[in-house]
């Protein structure tokens, strides 16, 4: 059976007067590649302009401004790719930082924090570098802050690029100095968290990108989260530290958030449908579209009496809608949830907890 799609919760911008979401938008729909590479290099010619003269305010209008998650992909994708690469067109050589999103499921202590740094980033530097995390660097270093992204989402792309580009003219390194963020416990709660370890690579500009590399995260994933543990755990605390593949920092400050909500859910429902199983019979779920710009899902007891639980996936300005949808059904089916009912129309998160 086919299930409904979700309608839409977000507002875009139906039309914008910002020229580089403007393009952005142009080039996720051109139509075909020819046209599409045209409009991506005039973007990232764009993109460069404003880095280099310092124009933050642009650019975070222009992200502000996305008229859809392609055209918003399409945004993030080339600014990344803009930071890290060479002014220089003949460089032999590019600086680029990137970001480890890492998620954090955390329970039993009440109170306390999680630290914001690892204390031996070098152990950490030498499981990527033994695994080829990050290519063929030529230089390679890891800082040791674990970063929220509220703070890379409030620092500035245009001071990255430049940092980098001084990188490259072989002045000394400074750091990009973005600040540690420790995790506070409220509660012996399973809790899921996301923090973002940062790095910068020196290599050869048609060497194998750190994304390309870290592709195969099988190989190296469960090594630096054993790594992570040991350095960040504490007396009473259960800690599972999730590492994603290393990206730029616009692009990792979306997939971490994507990784975090889908390791909540499926944190939520493991723990929900197991006691509703023990408790109440087998369950039911209702999925919906809410008000607040969030996948709704709530899990029905097998009886009429007991209480439902509801869990908010709070979808991402870049997530695509359809994609979010089916990992929440995916893994209603894994976890062998029968009776899925969707709702077809938006609701606002007072009804549907409510029922």
């Amino acid at each position: 059976m086919v299930m409904p799609a979700v309608p839409e919760p977000r507002c875009f911008a139906a039309t914008t007067t910002d020229p580089l979401s403007q393009l952005a938008a142009r080039t996720a729909h051109a139509a075909d590649a020819t046209q599409r590479h045209a409009l991506l290099e005039q973007l990232k010619r764009d993109l460069r302009a404003a880095l280099s003269s310092g124009r933050d305010d642009l650019l975070r209008r222009s992200l502000a401004t996305v008229a859809s998650p392609s055209a918003g992909l399409v945004l993030v994708e080339a600014l990344d790719q803009v930071i890290n690469s060479p002014a220089d067109s003949q460089s032999a050589i590019a600086a680029r930082l990137f970001a480890m999103p890492v998620v954090l499921v955390a329970a039993g202590l009440a109170s306390g924090e999680i630290s914001g740094a690892v204390s031996d980033v070098r152990t950490i530097s030498r499981l990527l570098e033994s695994h080829e995390v990050l290519g063929s660097a030529r230089a390679f270093r890891l800082y040791p802050a674990l970063s929220s992204e509220n703070s890379l989402e409030s620092d500035s792309p245009s001071r990255w690029y430049a940092l980098l580009r001084g990188i490259e003219c072989g002045h000394p390194e400074t750091a990009f100095g973005i600040p540690p963020a420790p995790i506070a416990l409220e509660s012996a709660d399973e809790s899921v968290h996301l923090r973002f370890l940062l790095g910068s690579v020196v290599a050869a500009v048609q060497a194998l990108t750190f994304r390309d590399a870290a592709a195969s995260i099988g190989k190296w994933g469960m090594p630096v989260g054993r790594e992570l543990l040991a350095q960040l755990q504490r007396s009473g605390l259960s800690l599972l530290p999730l590492p994603r593949p290393p990206a730029g920092l616009m692009q990792a400050l979306h997939e971490g958030r994507r990784a975090r909500e889908e390791v909540a859910l499926q944190a939520f429902a493991s723990r929900v449908l197991r006691r509703m199983r023990t408790e109440s019979g087998e369950p039911g779920a209702e999925v919906a579209a809410l008000e607040s710009g969030s996948i709704g899902v709530r899990l029905l007891p097998g009886f009429a009496g007991d209480p439902p639980e509801a869990h908010f996936w709070k979808l991402d300005q870049l997530d695509d809608l359809a994609d979010v949808t089916g990992s929440v059904l995916d893994l209603l089916a894994d976890c062998r949830v029968s009776s899925v009912r969707v709702l077809e129309q938006v609701v606002s998160d007072a009804e549907f907890l409510g029922g």
